[in-house]
């Protein structure tokens, strides 16, 4: 899948973010930068919000590993 702003590849954890904040029923998806700029907030708090969601064993997202 492919962000319906800018074109770029979307992660796992990007299309369930998007899910997360705007809808599970959605179809097309934002990219994180695109999903920033749409709702106004940074980067890194969503980057934040979906590292609390992952830890909270949310299943729409995978837990990143890497420090």
């Amino acid at each position: 899948m492919h962000c319906k702003i800018c074109g770029k590849s979307l992660t796992y954890n990007e299309i369930g973010l998007h899910k997360k904040l705007i809808g599970k029923t959605q179809k097309s998806f934002f990219c994180k930068s695109c999903l920033a700029e749409y709702l106004g907030v940074s980067v890194a708090l969503l980057e934040e919000k979906q590292r609390q969601y992952a830890q909270a064993g949310c299943t729409l997202f995978v837990e990143d590993k890497t420090v």
